[in-house]
């Protein structure tokens, strides 16, 4: 009757109408999907809804779903979680689609099981190429490239690194950039001093350049895998006397808000975070309307080295 059949008279369609008002009554979208098997839900699971980079990729799958007329639920899979038993749980929701952003080192065989089985698409955000599976990336190997070549650039021979967590793609590809960048210069990688941070954030950075201070080895600037490592690192520099930039230059990654404010404005490698969130939504809604089928590929968004402040030519 609520969707005015014809087959109800004209006087029974107001007295419903009547009692539907009187007690505030609201369909239920989730008894409707089920029974049209449409939900018009996604679902995005992450690593750590904390995580700013992942705040920015759901504004941009939330405000593309928005359009289309699709909502989003939210999941976070905490370190050591069973992500398999998680998605599981997504996927009784009965959502039409997941994104997965940054989801388990690696992308374990079970995964596409789950999502075959349940005839669920899905698309990965931030981690390395899955045969068969849409990946939507930001291009690390050339941001960690600008990253290096504008150091060498500036003169610095002297570079320390600061890698992201062992294992993750992106890390993996920043250094490769790094490295390549090197060799364009007649470099090694021996002549890189390196070290890797437990996380992405600011303590991580500080204690990962702890540890290259307690080497005693000199250098003159630092790429650092993320933003907040390099905020840690400055922070640990400083304490030891080392001005940024007048001693060490520092470039870091990604190009958070407070990169532009913090002292010195930070000079780092601009990722299109909210717009790789828009992209995944994007392909899986295409799919489900039947507009375009996933098929599989790697669609790369481009960076760019954003100059500021914590960087200058060697003296």
């Amino acid at each position: 009757m609520i969707n005015e059949s014809a087959a109800v008279s004209a006087l029974t369609r107001e007295r419903v109408k009547a009692v539907i008002e009187e007690l505030s009554y609201v369909p239920s979208s989730i008894a409707r999907g089920v029974r049209l098997n449409r939900t018009h839900t996604l679902g995005v699971v992450t690593d750590n809804i904390s995580d700013f980079a992942f705040g920015h990729i759901i504004a941009g799958a939330e405000g593309e779903a928005r359009r289309r007329g699709y909502f989003l639920v939210i999941g976070s899979v905490e370190r050591g979680a069973d992500e398999s038993s998680y998605l599981r749980l997504m996927l009784e929701r009965r959502v039409e689609g997941v994104i997965l952003v940054r989801p388990g080192v690696p992308f374990l065989g079970d995964h596409l099981e789950l999502f075959e089985r349940a005839g669920v698409p899905f698309v990965l955000v931030g981690t390395s190429v899955v045969p068969g599976v849409d990946v939507v990336e930001s291009d690390n190997h050339e941001g960690g490239y600008q990253a290096t070549r504008h150091l060498l650039e500036l003169g610095h021979r002297q570079i320390a690194t600061i890698l992201g967590p062992a294992g993750w793609p992106p890390a993996i590809e920043r250094f490769e950039g790094c490295q390549q960048a090197l060799r364009d210069f007649g470099l090694s990688s021996d002549d890189l001093l390196e070290e890797r941070a437990e996380d992405w954030g600011i303590e991580a950075g500080e204690a990962a350049a702890s540890r290259l201070l307690a080497r005693g080895s000199k250098f003159t600037a630092l790429f650092a895998h993320s933003d907040l490592i390099a905020l840690g690192a400055i922070a640990r520099l400083r304490a030891a006397g080392l001005h940024v930039p007048d001693l060490v230059s520092v470039v870091g990654f990604d190009d958070l808000p407070v990169a532009a404010v913090v002292d010195p404005p930070l000079t780092t490698v601009h990722q299109a975070t909210e717009e790789k969130g828009a992209f995944a939504a994007e392909l899986l809604l295409a799919h489900l309307s039947g507009a375009g089928a996933l098929q599989g590929r790697v669609h790369v968004l481009p960076c760019d080295l954003v100059l500021r402040s914590s960087t200058l030519p060697l003296a």
